[in-house]
């Protein structure tokens, strides 16, 4: 007999940035089902999505569950994080500085200077938004503030273009997905670098869909590793991490409605029923045993309330004081009003401690 889908969940979080895919991952991860509804990805994909934990107690409750469980459910999506809550590693940016952190993708976390290495910052000639010799005088210059031993260099290299194109990270991110030749035309060019250098700074170009397999797979051919810096939005590892955990998320058996804003979430009763999503034709009903808010720091008008503050449960408090609803609950950026710190550490805490309270499992997890 066809299996006909419902559109009744056991949870349903909305919003996909790390807090919401990570809550829905946390659900899922307990056998419930899940559905994921969301406008588009979250705002970690504008950067390299790397995460702070320095700011943050590391006796924290759920912390160190948390960051272990995001860093598993990565790495299942092809897409790692290294590191974990007591780490500090220099990871470098665009601007040719460095941004101290405790998690990154694997694909940044080699650019760290205290390894003393010889590294090469390559650009692209034609790409404007990646300036290999600013990057590589500035790098140089704040690795000697940190007493570190590496050294920089500046290189260029040049890659054909499709037909009719200017030269743009998305168009080499697609080419670097799809084209083996254009992969080979890549490392190609670099070879003649890789042999003075240990480490090759590049600009995200470095596909939309890879993972460690095909990244991996440049870097045996050169014989060096790969930093990969994420340049001016779109951000392509960032979108890349997006691609790949909303792919995990389907595969575990989360039902994923992109594109769609949430018309009104539909409380009674002091219980939330579902919500509605602004779909063409005619709005689409979900119904749930409960919804985690993921959806950013004005989520409260969703609520009626401009501002939005929760309980020690992560459950949203009316302007009477009182549960707006018992199965309800918060995560991410929606708690920035609140005493919560720690951006995507924050994101992945709350998401998973969310995740955890909506498929009932919140006695250990809850904030106290």
């Amino acid at each position: 007999m066809r299996h006909v889908k419902s559109n009744h969940f056991d949870v349903i979080v909305a919003g996909a940035g790390i807090a919401g895919i990570t809550s829905a991952a946390a659900a899922a991860s307990r056998g419930l089902k899940v559905a994921l509804v969301s406008t588009g990805p979250g705002s970690f994909v504008l950067g390299a999505g790397c995460v702070e934990v320095q700011d943050m107690d590391r006796g924290t409750p759920g912390l160190e569950d948390a960051i272990q469980f995001f860093c598993n459910f990565t790495k299942l999506a092809g897409c790692g994080f290294l590191g974990g809550i007591e780490e500090k590693r220099h990871v470098p940016t665009i601007l040719g500085s460095f941004q101290t952190v405790s998690l990154a993708p694997f694909y940044l976390w080699n650019g760290d200077p205290s390894a003393s290495s010889q590294f090469a910052v390559v650009g692209i000639k034609g790409l404007s938004s990646f300036d290999s010799n600013f990057a590589a005088e500035r790098l140089a210059y704040y690795t000697q503030r940190l007493e570190c031993g590496s050294t920089y260099i500046a290189r260029e290299i040049e890659l054909s273009t499709e037909p009719g194109t200017l030269p743009g990270t998305l168009q080499y991110a697609n080419r670097f997905d799809r084209d083996i030749h254009f992969r080979e035309e890549l490392r190609d060019a670099l070879k003649p670098i890789a042999a003075k250098a240990n480490v090759i700074i590049l600009p995200g170009i470095l596909g939309l869909k890879s993972g460690p397999e095909e990244i991996g797979w440049l870097e045996n051919q050169l014989g060096c590793l790969i930093c990969e810096l994420p340049t001016l939005p779109p951000s392509i590892p960032g979108m890349r991490l997006f691609n790949r955990m909303e792919a995990r998320l389907r595969r575990i058996g989360v039902e994923c409605f992109m594109g769609f804003p949430i018309e009104r979430i539909q409380i009674e009763n002091a219980r939330c029923k579902g919500i509605q999503l602004d779909t063409p034709a005619r709005p689409l009903n979900l119904s749930s045993e409960t919804l985690v808010l993921a959806t950013g720091p004005f989520s409260g008008k969703l609520l009626g309330s401009p501002a939005l503050s929760v309980n020690h449960d992560l459950q949203p408090i009316g302007s009477n004081g009182e549960v707006i609803a018992s199965n309800l609950f918060a995560a991410g950026a929606i708690l920035r009003n609140s005493s919560a710190h720690g951006g995507n550490a924050m994101a992945i805490l709350t998401g998973f401690i969310g995740g955890m309270l909506a498929a009932g499992v919140g006695v250990q997890y809850a904030q106290r």
